[in-house]
């Protein structure tokens, strides 16, 4: 009986071995049990996709292939990332069925702070690489590593990928090197172009804020530099060439964005006046979205969330802001609008793919909303322009009309020639203080009375009077040109201002007018004038009396010798 106690127990101690060593094997095989996933040198393979994704804690992979099924039974697996962040390890088997040896795995989608990649070949000694938002990545803006898969091996890919928070489900690919070196050049160029062109807008205008003073540009400018800082940080300028690498300044750029939009709208649009409602809500997008950035320092998981909610909710008040202002006849809204419709198209792939909502439907989703912001920026530029060019249409459409008035306001309302208004303005132009003796002393002054209106209004009425006033200054300006010009000062007073050059012409023309006058049916009317010159006084009143008393002296010597009688001068 005591014999066979001992052999029991033994007996049942093997039983239980074999047991868990067939459990532990089952497990191991399981972990390491998934189809093989076939390389394809034509395209992209989404490994996250097709392999299986574990939570990560703090044990290290193994160093052989061999001990992969018992590391990775011992992980929790898990069917996709946390946006809010966490640490998870991928394992896909490849099997590599091509020519191709030289591929690359590359992690994108999303900020990554730390992606750790192992590759597990049967004969070779395990490789490894190390990229990520914290890391000297081998291809630049992006986290992509190569490696060597021999043509008909298969290999086991181990992905880590840790961040305190993921702004989208990221996608880890196997691509061939060549293709993926392609794609890294044409990205990085449209994303540095894309950059450059925003900063470049918003210098732009901001110079054209300081000329104006139209807040319009000032916010425009502010909202493209907040843009470019917070692209410019998601594409990683500053992490791998200014060396900045803190996380919490990401989304500040972000959440500016519906700030500096909303200002720059409410402006533009002039909302204020259309609709005191939306202005409102406006306005309470800016209070929220500065109340809520303070989440980039203190609940730095969350702040992509909340800065995709103030976003959506900009832009959904923005489009709405510019239908309104379309409607009530603001012309320039047609490009707001075609702006912000340009942005809200990739905006539909990246906000609810950064609310996890739906995975990323493009293979660079940043890239693709950074080129719709850039169509957007551009588009907005085209609506300042519109609007400037429309104000200085009005502008020009009011000095058209002010030059009207002055017109009316100087001409003679009856003849149609300057008036006493005029006058007055040009002759203290002519010897205003500022003006050289040189040219003051070739001023000539002729003041002009029109002999006869009286009696023609008595005798033939007014109407006859005004078509003697109308024929005679029809006659006197015959003598205008560029130095001379002429006036109706009042009743049947005129004068003409020109240069002492002409004083021969404007004599012979005096003559003349008489003989004119008589030809036309006013029978008994003559002109009666007198001169004077800047040569005898710099004062234009002084010139005034001069010529207005040498006109009463013509005047007064025709009703003694007849109209024969010449002018004094």
């Amino acid at each position: 009986m005591t014999l066979a106690r001992p052999f029991f127990l033994g007996s049942l101690r093997r039983w239980f071995g074999s047991v868990a060593a067939a459990w532990l094997l089952f497990i191991c095989s399981t972990a390491l049990a998934q189809s093989a996933i076939h390389t394809d040198p034509e395209g992209p393979v989404d490994l996250l996709r097709q392999g299986t994704l574990y939570l990560a804690n703090d044990a290290e992979p193994p160093a052989e292939a061999k001990a992969l099924g018992p590391w990775l039974a011992q992980l929790k697996r898990t069917p996709r990332v946390s946006l809010f962040g966490g640490s998870y390890w991928l394992h896909a088997v490849v099997h590599n069925d091509s020519p191709t040896t030289r591929w690359v795995v590359d992690a994108h989608g999303s900020l990554i702070e730390e992606v750790q990649a192992r590759v597990y070949v049967p004969g070779m000694r395990p490789q490894a690489f190390v990229s990520g938002y914290h890391a000297e990545t081998e291809h630049m803006l992006h986290y992509g590593g190569s490696v060597v898969l021999p043509e008909g091996a298969t290999a086991h890919v181990l992905v880590r990928l840790e961040s305190r928070y993921f702004a989208r489900y990221p996608t880890v690919d196997l691509v061939e090197a060549a293709s993926y070196r392609g794609t890294v050049v044409s990205e990085n160029v449209l994303a540095l172009c894309a950059l450059g062109a925003l900063m470049t807008l918003a210098l732009y205008n901001l110079f054209m804020f300081y000329g104006t003073r139209d807040k319009a540009l000032l916010y425009y400018s502010l909202y493209l530099v907040a843009a470019t800082v917070g692209w410019g940080l998601t594409f990683h300028i500053g992490a791998q060439w200014l060396d900045f690498h803190d996380l919490r300044w990401h989304y500040v750029g972000f959440f500016l964005l519906p700030v500096f939009n909303t200002l720059f709208y409410l402006e533009f649009l002039q909302l204020k006046h259309l609709s005191p409602r939306l202005t409102m809500m406006s306005r309470g997008v800016v209070v929220l979205s500065i109340a809520l950035l303070p989440s980039c320092f203190i609940a730095l998981p969350f702040a992509h969330a909340l800065a995709t909610l103030v976003i959506s909710l900009s832009l959904t008040l923005a489009v709405v802001a510019g239908v309104v202002s379309l409607a009530s006849g603001f012309l320039p809204a047609r490009y707001f609008l075609a702006a912000f419709l340009a942005l809200i198209i990739p905006s539909t792939f990246i906000l609810p793919a950064n609310l996890g909502l739906i995975e990323s439907p493009v293979r660079n989703t940043e890239l693709l909303t950074l080129l719709g912001g850039t169509a957007d920026a551009i588009l907005l530029a085209f609506a300042l322009a519109d609007k400037i060019r429309l104000l200085a249409k009005t502008k020009d459409d009011y000095l058209q009309q002010l030059n009207r008035a002055l017109d009316q306001a100087s001409t003679d309302y009856l003849t149609g020639i300057l008036n006493r208004h005029a006058f007055d303005r040009m002759l203290g132009d002519a010897t205003a203080a500022h003006r050289s003796d040189e040219e003051v002393h070739r001023v000539m002054l002729v003041m002009i009375d029109l002999d006869g209106l009286k009696r023609i209004n008595d005798e033939h009425g007014h109407t006859q009077g005004d078509a003697l006033l109308c024929e005679f200054a029809r006659q006197l300006g015959t003598l205008k040109d560029e130095q001379t010009s002429v006036f109706r000062l009042g009743g049947d007073e005129f004068a003409v201002l020109g240069e002492s050059g002409r004083q021969s012409a404007v004599r012979a023309a005096m003559s003349e007018f008489e003989t004119c006058l008589q030809a036309a049916g006013f029978k008994d009317c003559g002109v009666s004038y007198g001169m004077a010159f800047g040569s005898e006084t710099r004062s234009g009143s002084q010139l005034l009396i001069r010529a207005d008393g040498r006109m009463y002296q013509h005047k007064t010597a025709k009703r003694v010798t007849g109209p024969v009688v010449r002018a004094v001068a």
